[in-house]
């Protein structure tokens, strides 16, 4: 019976490395052939040193996708995708020119509620805040772009309870295009690097090394 369960559990943990890493480096080749530079919205979010480190160290992301909270997260976001009856993945795209050369912007929605067509963001976090954190409203405002929307909803969920925030107002192409170019590493100074697997590896991390 155990051994069972545990089966189970881990080809819950491969399913989510193949959501997460190989089809999204299967689809980035195909990109790739054709001279397009495909980014997810994660990574057009965060540090620009990140997505390079991502391709150069394709071990460490597959790690990440053992981590037990990470798991938890995409067990909740499975859970109200149901009970949102929300069958498939929502995935949208827009190809950008960025001086002369050829982006595609790729995201997949958690959830879009059905009655309403309003896009949700769901956050598992261990503790809840008063507000909204910026890079999940920046994320969030880059989907509505690739939708066409301009309202959103980010849905946290914590062992403490559950908040909602609504985020209008998408962003518009020229910041989308100004988010690409920035090069920014890190993006989030205050936290990204202390938070991320590539840290030891990395010259522009702002935690000295040891």
């Amino acid at each position: 019976m155990g051994s069972a369960v545990v089966k189970r559990i881990d080809e819950i943990f491969m399913e989510m490395a193949q959501k997460y890493i190989t089809a999204r480096e299967e689809l980035r080749a195909k990109y790739r052939a054709v001279g397009k530079t495909l980014l997810f919205v994660h990574e057009v979010c965060g540090c620009s040193e990140k997505r390079k480190m991502r391709l150069r160290f394709p071990e460490l992301e597959r790690a990440e996708t053992y981590n037990a909270r990470f798991a938890v997260g995409e067990l909740i976001e499975e859970a109200l995708k149901h009970r949102f009856k929300n069958e498939g993945d929502f995935t949208y795209m827009k190809e950008l020119n960025v001086d002369g050369k050829q982006y595609v912007i790729c995201g997949t929605l958690d959830i879009l509620d059905p009655e309403t067509k309003t896009p949700i963001e769901v956050k598992y976090q261990t503790a809840l805040k008063d507000e909204p954190k910026e890079h999940h409203i920046l994320q969030l405002r880059l989907y509505l772009w690739l939708l066409g929307a301009q309202r959103g909803e980010l849905l946290y969920v914590s062992p403490d309870g559950i908040k909602s925030f609504i985020v209008e107002k998408s962003l518009t192409e020229k910041e989308v295009i100004e988010l690409i170019k920035e090069e920014r590493a890190p993006r989030w100074i205050e936290w990204e690097c202390k938070y991320c697997q590539y840290q030891p590896f990395c010259n522009k991390s702002v935690i000295k090394h040891r």
